[in-house]
């Protein structure tokens, strides 16, 4: 069965209605959490009271039952629409690392005659250019810029009951409902959870009336190319207005009894540092490529902003330096994008494949974001994000947000930087940049 499904549930609870019904008894019956445990097992009230608990709106008891999905083969926009839940774990194949140019696209089963000619005339173009990029000696993760969103996206998602039910009901009622890819996953999923957890069902909500139009397709006459260097642009939007007053007020919240002085090197390096937690700043990403949008939703513990994939301006592009530094390609990389700019254009205006502009946005289109992370978030994606290993956008990113947080609280955030920097040691092993005295200069004196 799994060779056949795009989504397969390959690990559960084994004794999910068990826990989940254990979990609604045990505020209100006798006895010990094992006894409770003991007591559920082939009770055959276990259903009815998980459905009963659910319809009095304490779905909490849900979380106890976890899924581990495999999604194969499926678009990167489900990629992407999925990975925004942040309640769930994912582990993605790496665009920086793999080769996409053999490992296909999403092609839309309903799409017939000319519609699906020019669909596949479009994205065999850029595949096509992508391996013109590679084989001329651009990085993977430079030449990934020219892929269009229907590439092929291989993960895994471990999430539990409650997320996924919200994930379904987000597709079939919500701002997945009219793309019909994300509406086949939520058939195949549903179907699993039938033998699997079927006191799930009633919470996968069904839409009532039609699905709602497509947004617009934004497609200007022009294409427009953006150099590395003006992408990524980093605003710092807010933060505490005292937050020296704040993190001490958190300290002595943490450890009463403990010295009122700020110990800078102590909370670093705590293990729970759950006073940087108190400080909250906000900023916002301008001209951040798809790809690079990636890179910044893989951290689970920010309130981020991103606008649809619909409504991003398919005629604006990264250059990115690897490309603008061999003239030759240079040129093939604006004609190609040029030529997909205009059939982008084209295709919008074709009733028969507007339902489908999602998958004509490339990885190296550009849109704005906004997030919300607190210090230790912060400290955590800088850490990960600044190091040199990094993928260059996001590590301009990271540097960038690192250098207005240090003029915000240098007594904290000049104490942020890389692991190396942080902590004196190199996670990266074998793949270390070797430059750890350098790598430790630079952030010590980054402005």
């Amino acid at each position: 069965m799994e060779r056949e499904l795009h989504a397969a549930i390959i690990s559960w609870n084994g004794k999910n209605e068990e826990v989940c019904a254990s979990a609604a008894r045990i505020s209100t019956t006798p006895g010990n959490a094992l006894e409770i445990f003991g007591a559920a097992q082939d009770n055959p009230q276990n259903r009815p009271l998980i459905g009963k608990v659910l319809q009095s709106g304490h779905k909490s008891v849900i979380e106890h039952a976890v899924f581990t999905l495999a999604l194969r083969d499926v678009s990167v926009y489900v990629e992407q629409f999925l990975i925004e839940c942040r309640l769930a774990s994912f582990t993605v194949k790496s665009r920086r690392y793999v080769d996409f140019g053999s490992l296909g696209y999403h092609v839309p089963p309903e799409l017939t005659g000319e519609a699906l000619s020019r669909y596949r005339g479009y994205m065999d173009l850029l595949f096509g250019a992508y391996r013109e990029l590679l084989a001329g000696g651009v990085p993977k993760e430079d030449a990934r810029f020219l892929l269009p969103y229907s590439f092929h996206s291989n993960f895994y998602c471990t999430v539990n009951a409650r997320q996924l039910g919200r994930i379904i009901s987000e597709i079939r009622c919500g701002r997945g409902r009219g793309v019909l890819e994300l509406q086949r996953l939520a058939d195949e999923i549903t179907a699993q959870l039938e033998e699997l957890f079927p006191a799930l069902l009633p919470e996968l909500t069904h839409p009532d009336g039609e699905a709602p139009a497509p947004a617009p397709c934004r497609v200007s006459p022009d294409p427009a190319f953006v150099p590395q260097k003006e992408a990524g642009a980093v605003a710092l939007l807010g933060g505490p207005a005292d937050p020296a007053a704040l993190l001490a007020a958190a300290c002595r919240a943490a450890s009463p009894a403990a010295d009122p002085s700020l110990d800078w090197d102590a909370l670093l390096r705590s293990d729970r540092p759950r006073e940087l937690e108190q400080l909250a700043y906000t900023f916002r990403v301008s001209d951040l490529t798809l790809s690079g949008i990636t890179h910044l939703v893989r951290h689970r513990m920010q309130s981020v902003i991103i606008p649809p994939i619909e409504s991003v301006d398919h005629s604006r592009y990264i250059v990115p330096d690897t490309v603008a530094a061999q003239p030759a390609l240079l040129e093939r990389y604006k004609q190609v994008l040029t030529e997909a700019n205009r059939l982008a254009g084209q295709m919008a205006e074709d009733p028969a494949l507007r339902p489908y502009h999602c998958y004509f946005a490339l990885s190296g289109n550009l849109m704005d974001v906004m997030t919300t992370m607190n210090a230790r978030e912060i400290k955590h994606f800088i850490q990960l994000r600044a190091c040199s290993r990094a993928q260059w956008e996001i590590r301009a990113v990271a540097i960038a947000l690192l250098r207005q947080l240090r003029q915000s609280f240098p007594e904290l955030f000049g104490q942020f930087g890389p692991s190396c920097f942080l902590t004196g040691r190199c996670p990266e092993g074998r793949f270390s940049c070797g430059k750890m005295e350098e790598m430790t200069r630079m952030f010590r004196d980054l402005p």
